[in-house]
């Protein structure tokens, strides 16, 4: 019994490493093709015009003017139940995942395309903050000072 409560926690340590790092983002999924749900690249921010997320030689481009509308979503990483929920809160603080859905009409494109990414708990504030800024067609209302647009803790 001892041992299978050791490994246990060993195991609810270990769930992090399955967490996002430094730039890095995760493309979910969505309607783009040549990209397949899972794979982990970098979104790159640092464009006047476009969001881009790269992956192994793959890049994809989405022109800050061509985005119809973004929401950024948090989640509970894993639904333990009641009592393991009890007990993970005792020892550990709950994960979440943070994703974004980007809508965005790529020009001269007669069909929207969306894609959902999952980035890391640091980046939530400042890609809302950048999508805000730059992509100028969303019908998001701006938000005042004071207020947490992404919800981010």
């Amino acid at each position: 019994m001892k041992a299978f409560l050791q490994f246990c926690f060993l195991l609810l340590l270990s769930l992090s490493a399955f967490a996002l790092d430094g730039g890095h983002a995760r493309y979910v999924g969505g309607t783009v093709t040549g990209f397949t749900a899972g794979v982990v690249g970098r979104l790159d921010t640092t464009s006047d015009t476009s969001l881009i997320f790269e992956h192994a030689g793959h890049k994809m481009e989405i022109p800050y003017a061509s985005i119809e509308s973004h929401e950024y979503t948090k989640e509970v990483a894993r639904h333990l139940g009641v009592l393991p929920t009890i007990v993970v809160a005792l020892l550990k603080v709950r994960q979440h995942r943070h994703f974004f859905r980007i809508s965005y009409r790529p020009q001269g494109a007669a069909v929207a395309q969306v894609v959902v990414f999952e980035v890391p708990k640091h980046m939530p504030r400042t890609l809302q903050a950048i999508l805000q800024a730059r992509a100028t067609n969303t019908g998001n209302p701006p938000h005042t000072s004071g207020t947490n647009p992404c919800g981010c803790d």
